[in-house]
């Protein structure tokens, strides 16, 4: 017995008169755990408690930032509670919000909810059993139509006229840039210009186009103005197709020191991108 410390052979004595399967010890040779710092899992979630739950953050999955989600789908939400050892927590008590000012969009880990048409910040608020409360955002979350975005590209005219017996068919060919808002039928058309060779002159016209969209269908009107010196009016339709806007206009106008011309004119905007803030 020389040698071998008087504690732990007081600790081996009351091992065997314990008995198989009995478990004793000295609080200097095997100290317990302290309950407030462990963790354990099981089936992949966490059972954290104390400390672990200090350390505890929430990691939101679903929309992501930045997202569009098209008008009639509904956007996802996932989120979940990680303790402090980056292992999931099993809480459910999680709040979604739109925004904090408005009533709650979910309660829960996950579901899906439909948005009206707009950008959202979309927050989820967790409450730990501590007492804690957690909350991530994310931002960017877009709620558009399908042909919501900017488009960019041409509005052609031509003008067929008789002058002095000879056909002609000069042209004013300029700009097209359209941005069409999140609900799809708010659509705006910057101002364009263009050179149009009036065969005895030159005018530097302008024009404005104007128009009412439904379902990514609309009809308006397109104005020119020749230099001050005359205007010239058509009425246009025109559709979103996936590659772009396109449209056409015409009619039969006076020209001064000509007659009369036949218009036609179309409109080809490619699309560019999804990615807009409201106009």
């Amino acid at each position: 017995m020389r040698g071998v410390p008087l504690r732990r052979l007081v600790a081996g004595i009351v091992l065997g008169a314990a008995g198989p399967g009995a478990l004793a010890c000295t609080s200097d040779e095997w100290p317990l755990a302290d309950d407030d710092e462990s963790s354990s899992s099981a089936g992949g979630e966490s059972t954290t408690t104390g400390a672990a739950i200090d350390g505890a953050h929430l990691e939101v999955f679903e929309p992501e930032s930045p997202s569009i989600h098209y008008i009639g789908d509904t956007v996802p939400l996932l989120a979940e509670v990680r303790d402090g050892n980056d292992l999931p927590y099993p809480l459910d008590d999680i709040v979604w919000t739109a925004d904090l000012d408005q009533p709650a969009l979910l309660f829960g880990r996950e579901g899906e909810v439909a948005l009206a048409p707009g950008i959202y910040d979309i927050t989820a608020t967790a409450h730990l059993p501590n007492g804690d409360r957690l909350e991530s955002t994310v931002g960017g979350v877009r709620v558009q139509t399908r042909w919501t975005g900017q488009y960019s590209g041409t509005t052609f005219m031509t003008l067929q006229v008789d002058f002095q017996g000879t056909p002609l068919a000069p042209t004013c060919n300029g700009a097209l840039d359209v941005l069409v808002g999140f609900d799809g039928d708010t659509v705006v058309f910057e101002e364009g210009g263009c050179t149009l060779n009036a065969i005895i002159t030159t005018f530097d016209a302008t024009y404005m186009i104007t128009g009412e969209f439904e379902n990514g269908v609309g009809f308006g009107t397109i104005d020119y103005d020749l230099g001050g010196l005359f205007q010239l009016s058509f009425g246009w339709t025109g559709a979103f197709t996936e590659d772009g806007f396109l449209g056409s206009f015409g009619g039969t106008v006076p020209l001064p020191l000509v007659g009369t011309a036949d218009v036609t004119g179309r409109f080809d905007a490619p699309f560019v991108t999804p990615w807009v803030d409201p106009p």
